[in-house]
């Protein structure tokens, strides 16, 4: 994990800032029946795009502190309901028991490339789109999909640190085994846990790409697809044993819910639409048996 930060950690800092020269001679730039404010606000995104290289440690700490405390909480929160619902009458039990059952064969073709992507492409693709391409809209979109992998990376290693959730075994499966969670930290690592890191951290890179992009139907519509095949392949995929349903549905709940928040971030300042920055608040607590802290986000 700490080899991974540090290769975040060394992303080459650049904020580029280009005058374009359209403001300079608006005649010759825009026929005579365009205003000059018509013209603006049709060229305004693809000359921010264009203009500006945005970086992965744009907007850093806001986007970390939001994407766990913000609106998502509340995908977050889903997940973990949803998990405890699945996992206590049985519906990871039963998934797991049905993937078990079926043609190996014909479900390796079917999903391992889903899961051979999910290890590979959250690092691939983002980063071919930012240090590789010459594109700068595309690099801008790699910069949002870096930074968006990188924070459901950091929180999927915190809950699996914490959680330690047992895997499936197609020959040991049982309704306690979907239930064995060991809370604590580090109990069994960051290999054995909830919810399901691959799941989680391609929602995330998908969904901060289709946010970033919302205004291009076929991109959100790929990207969603495209998160939904890697968290069933991960089901499906190795007779079931890589992780339970309820890892997936909680991870592909979570990682979209960060990526989409972190691509609205920048989408927004894509647009030119004015952001409230988030007031934090905390206060401690100091009663004769509690004592502790509150800390209160107000978006």
């Amino acid at each position: 994990m700490k080899k991974v930060l540090t290769t975040f950690k060394t992303v080459l800092l650049s904020l580029v800032f280009t005058t374009v020269a359209y403001a300079a001679d608006t005649s010759a730039e825009f026929p005579d029946s365009m205003s000059v404010a018509d013209a603006h606000a049709e060229t305004s995104t693809a000359v921010i795009d264009s203009a500006q290289k945005l970086s992965p440690f744009d907007h850093l700490g806001h986007n970390m502190l939001l994407s766990a405390f913000g609106w998502p909480l509340g995908f977050h929160m889903l997940g973990g309901a949803l998990t405890y619902k699945f996992s206590m009458e049985n519906n990871d039990l039963m998934v797991a028991r049905f993937a078990a059952r079926q043609d190996q064969l014909a479900y390796s073709i079917a999903f391992g490339p889903g899961m051979m992507m999910g290890t590979f492409f959250p690092i691939l693709v983002p980063g071919y789109m930012y240090f590789i391409s010459d594109n700068r809209a595309l690099n801008n979109t790699g910069a949002v999909a870096v930074q968006a992998t990188a924070v459901a990376f950091l929180y999927n290693n915190i809950l699996k640190a914490i959680s330690a959730r047992e895997h499936p075994d197609a020959e040991l499966n049982s309704g306690e085994r979907s239930r064995d969670f060991k809370w604590g930290f580090f109990r069994r690592g960051v290999f054995y846990g909830w919810p399901s890191g691959h799941s989680m951290t391609n929602a995330a890179m998908a969904m901060s790409i289709a946010s970033y992009n919302r205004d291009k139907p076929l991109v959100v519509a790929g990207c969603a697809l495209y998160a939904g095949y890697i968290a069933t392949s991960m089901v499906l995929g190795a007779k079931g044993e890589a992780h339970w349903f309820s890892d997936a549905v909680a991870g592909t709940l979570m990682g979209a819910s960060i990526g989409w928040y972190i691509g609205s971030v920048f989408y927004k300042e894509k647009v030119g639409e004015k952001q409230t920055p988030p007031k934090v608040t905390i206060a401690p607590l100091f009663y004769s048996d509690t004592k502790g802290a509150v800390l209160s986000v107000r978006i």
